[in-house]
C-alpha cells in the first residue's frame, strides 16, 4: 500500500506523522550541546589538561615516600576528611595530577547536567541555557586548581544528583539517600553538602509544607551527624574528640557577646565578597526572584526555593560565627545555583515569565563565562611563566650534574604566605615534570645568592659557588 493510500486508510496517521515531524530533540542532545559550547567558549580544557594546581593540592596524587608528600592521615587532625584519605589511598597517589584534573572536570559536568534535570524542563532550547548557565560556575571555577583535594567530593554531589530520583520513590530510601550523601559531602568537602540539599529542594519544590520542613530538620540533623562522625573518627585516630583549627585560618571560637558581635561582622564580610563574586548575575538572580514572587503560576514555587536557600546560608553563617573561620568564596558553592534557580523557575512560569528565564539565564551564562577567561586566564598566564622556570632550571641542572639545586626568594616574601605558595607550587612542579626537588638554600649560603641576584636582578636561575639556584618570581597578583 501507498503512503497516500495509508494516510486515507488511517487518518490518525497523519497526526502521528507530524507529531513525529514537531518532535523536539531528546534532552541529552541539550545537555551535551550546552557543555560542548561552555567547554569552548571558557577555555577549560586548557586548565584539564595542562593544569595549574595550587600549592597544597600536589600532595593529593603523590605516594606516601615521595619527596614533598605531607601525611595524609595526619590532616584529618586539622581538616577531618576521611573519605579524601580513603579516595587518596584508593586512587589518589596512583594517578597523575591531568587524571585528577580530568576526574573533576567530568564530576562537574555530571553534576551539573544531573541537577538541571531534576527541574524537568521539558524544551531542549531551555534545557541548554539552564545547563550552560549552571556549567559556568564562577565559584566552581575557583577550585579547579584543587583537583586531587576535591575529585571525591565532587563525585559525591555528581552521584547524589543523578541518584535522588531512585531514593524519592519511597521515604525510607530518601531517608538514607539524604543522611548518606550529606555525612559523606561532611566526610571530603562540608560545602558540597549544601548542593546536596538544593538538589533536594528542587526535587521537591510541589511538597507540603510539613514534607519540606522535615527535610529541612533532617539535612541539619544529618550535616549534625557527620561532624559526629568525623570528631569520631579524630578520636578513634589522635585521642581528641574534635577539630584542631590551624591557626592560619583565623579561628574565634564563640564564647561571649564580644566573640558574638566580632564573628557576625565576619560572616557579613564573607557573604559580601561572595556577593562580589557573583556581580551582576546577582542582580539579575534577585530581578528574577522578584518577578517570580509577582507570578501567581510559580510563586510558590520560588518561596520554596528561597526557603532552602535560607536554610543553606543559615547553616553557613552558624558554622561561621560558632568557630570565627572566615572561608573564602570558593567555598559558598551554594551561592551560583542559588542565583540561577529564580531564573530556571520563571521557565515554568506564563508566556512573559519564560522570555524572561531565558534571557535571564543567557546573561548568567555570559557573567559566568566571562569570570571563567579571566581566572583560567591568569592561572594559565602564570602557569606558563613557571613552565619557562622549570625548563631553564632543568637545563642548568643537566649542563652541571654535580651542582645541588636549591631555592632563594627575597627574605620579607619568603616569609609572606603567598611566597610560600609560590615556592611549593614551583618546587613541586620540578619534582612533578623534571624529578628535581629543590629545598631551601642554607643562611651562608643565602647571602652569597643574594649578592649574586644583585648582579643579575633578572636571571631565574644562577649559579652560585657549586649551587643551581632557582630564584622564586614575585607571587602572582591574584594570590
Amino acid at each position: 500500500m501507498s503512503d497516500t493510500a495509508r494516510l486515507v486508510a488511517d487518518p490518525s496517521a497523519t497526526d502521528r506523522q507530524s507529531a513525529t515531524m514537531r518532535r523536539p530533540a531528546p534532552s541529552w542532545a541539550a545537555f551535551a550541546a550546552a557543555l560542548i559550547v561552555g567547554t569552548l567558549a571558557t577555555g577549560v580544557l586548557l586548565q584539564v589538561f595542562h593544569p595549574f594546581i595550587r600549592h597544597d593540592d600536589w600532595t593529593s596524587t603523590l605516594p606516601g615516600d615521595a619527596p614533598g608528600s605531607v601525611g595524609q592521615f595526619a590532616r584529618n587532625r586539622f581538616e577531618g576528611r576521611w573519605l579524601n584519605t580513603v579516595y587518596w589511598v584508593l586512587v589518589g597517589q596512583w594517578t597523575s595530577i591531568v587524571v585528577a584534573s580530568v576526574v573533576f572536570f567530568a564530576a562537574h559536568c555530571a553534576f551539573t547536567c544531573g541537577f538541571v534535570r531534576l527541574f524537568r524542563l521539558r524544551h531542549p532550547g531551555a534545557i541548554f541555557c539552564a545547563t550552560l548557565a549552571a556549567f559556568v560556575s564562577p565559584i566552581w571555577v575557583r577550585l579547579t586548581y584543587w583537583p586531587g583535594t576535591l575529585s571525591a567530593s565532587m563525585i559525591v554531589a555528581a552521584t547524589s544528583a543523578w541518584t535522588l530520583p531512585w531514593a524519592r520513590r519511597r521515604r525510607l530510601t530518601l531517608v538514607a539517600w539524604l543522611l548518606l550523601f550529606v555525612v559523606l559531602s561532611v566526610l571530603s568537602y562540608p560545602p558540597v553538602a549544601a548542593l546536596v540539599f538544593l538538589c533536594l529542594v528542587v526535587s521537591e519544590l510541589r511538597s507540603r509544607v510539613r514534607r519540606l520542613a522535615l527535610l529541612a530538620a533532617g539535612f541539619v540533623l544529618a550535616y549534625g551527624v557527620g561532624v559526629l562522625a568525623v570528631y569520631t573518627f579524630n578520636w578513634l585516630a589522635f585521642g581528641d574528640f574534635g577539630l584542631t583549627i590551624s591557626a592560619w585560618r583565623g579561628p574565634n571560637p564563640l564564647v561571649s557577646l564580644e566573640t558574638l558581635a566580632e564573628n557576625v561582622t565576619r560572616y557579613g564580610r564573607q557573604f559580601a565578597n561572595v556577593s562580589r563574586v557573583l556581580g551582576w548575575a546577582g542582580v539579575i538572580s534577585l530581578v528574577c526572584l522578584v518577578w517570580a514572587v509577582l507570578d501567581a503560576s510559580i510563586r510558590r514555587l520560588a518561596l520554596v526555593a528561597l526557603a532552602g536557600v535560607a536554610v543553606v546560608v543559615g547553616l553557613e553563617a552558624a558554622l561561621t560565627i560558632y568557630s570565627g573561620v572566615v572561608a573564602g568564596p570558593r567555598a559558598s558553592l551554594w551561592s551560583w545555583p542559588a542565583a540561577f534557580l529564580p531564573a530556571i523557575l520563571l521557565l515554568k512560569g506564563i508566556g512573559v515569565s519564560r522570555r524572561i528565564g531565558v534571557v535571564a539565564l543567557v546573561g548568567m551564562a555570559v557573567v559566568g563565562g566571562v569570570a571563567w577567561r579571566s581566572d583560567l586566564g591568569e592561572h594559565q598566564q602564570t602557569r606558563v611563566q613557571y613552565d619557562a622556570i622549570v625548563a631553564d632550571v632543568a637545563s642548568v641542572a643537566a649542563e652541571h650534574p654535580a651542582d645541588r639545586v636549591v631555592m632563594w626568594m627575597e627574605p620579607q616574601l619568603r616569609k609572606s604566605p603567598a611566597g610560600n605558595m609560590t615556592a611549593v607550587t614551583i618546587q613541586q612542579m620540578l619534582y612533578d615534570q623534571r624529578g628535581i626537588y629543590p629545598r631551601w638554600c642554607k643562611p651562608l649560603a643565602c647571602e652569597s645568592i643574594a649578592e649574586a641576584v644583585a648582579q643579575q636582578p633578572k636571571a631565574d636561575v644562577l649559579r652560585v659557588d657549586g649551587l643551581t639556584v632557582v630564584r622564586l618570581p614575585q607571587p602572582p597578583r591574584w594570590l
